[in-house]
């Protein structure tokens, strides 16, 4: 019985992005499960084969935009720049015509554009360099997602060691931990336990925790949430999912989670007695970790 050829993984996408419709909200996730993977390959062939058959668009870019970042995590610099050009070509033009603000997928690859280039600077020994770039390219952005990448990337290079720029009402004089978190963040509710057996642990010893939040404007499936009805999911969340956490102090402040780039969440951050950023960590961390950071701030 003669065998038909089989399709490669990236050949099975196309034929699936030819027949299905819609089909732009899966490239993306596709995309980033193939890095997760450390399959870049794959990764850029499904982004290749998006692009052509959608053309240049603002998701085209956020898609190669995101195997910039995937080469970067895999520690191929080389390829990190030909897809950060290439992605800084498409947003050029794009930008031209339609403004981040209104388009997501755009604002994601502006953003990585940014980012990527001052970690390639870093990187090569020049962290002058790319605090530079963070800092020119600041002002230029009013998007609360760029500005607060922007951010995140400049407390990495600059921030621990430095005095907070923002402390909680009455942390003045105290051991803190900022858990920044988000009421749509499954990460926030994976590191809570972690979090409530730090405070549980230390707070004899002085700690004070605190957890500033910000609204994005949706609940759930509502869109167009009002800000007292993500106010009412934000209590909600925080009742059911942060139990060990009832009397922390969560109230929602912008201006603090975009002061600390809070691009991703958790974000934590553990500032001495003296006002000063000892950590700075805009992913999860282990108990054991955060467990030793906050022991030798309370020594």
């Amino acid at each position: 019985m003669r065998r038909e050829p089989t399709c490669s993984g990236a050949m099975r996408y196309l034929l699936a992005l030819m027949i299905a419709a819609p089909i732009a909200a899966q490239v993306i996730p596709e995309i980033r499960y193939k890095i997760s993977a450390g399959d870049l390959t794959s990764a850029d062939a499904i982004a290749d084969i998006f692009c052509q058959v959608n053309g240049v668009n603002s998701e085209c870019a956020a898609a190669t935009s995101w195997l910039a970042r995937g080469a970067l995590i895999m520690k191929q610099p080389d390829r990190a720049k030909f897809y950060l050009q290439r992605t800084k070509g498409m947003t050029e033009e794009l930008t031209k015509k339609s403004s981040v603000e209104g388009d997501p997928y755009l604002a994601t690859a502006v953003g990585a554009t940014i980012e990527v280039e001052a970690k390639l600077f870093a990187l090569e020994g020049h962290a002058d360099r790319a605090v530079a770039l963070l800092q020119s390219e600041l002002p230029h952005w009013k998007l609360y997602a760029i500005q607060a990448r922007i951010q995140k990337n400049l407390n990495l290079l600059t921030l621990e060691g430095k005095r907070a720029p923002i402390l909680p009402a009455g942390a003045a004089g105290q051991p803190v931990l900022l858990f920044l978190w988000g009421h749509w963040c499954s990460d926030c509710t994976g590191q809570a336990p972690v979090i409530a057996r730090i405070k549980q642990r230390y707070e004899s010893k002085g700690l004070r925790v605190f957890a500033p939040t910000r609204r994005i404007g949706t609940v759930n499936d509502n869109e167009h949430a009002t800000p007292e009805e993500e106010d009412a999911e934000i209590e909600r969340v925080w009742r059911e999912s942060y139990r060990g956490l009832a009397d922390v102090p969560h109230g929602v402040d912008q201006g603090t989670m975009l002061a600390y780039g809070v691009s991703s969440t958790p974000t934590l951050v553990l500032i001495d007695r003296t006002g000063i950023v000892r950590l700075y960590c805009p992913f999860r961390m282990s108990e054991a970790e955060l467990s030793s950071r906050v022991n030798a701030l309370l020594q």
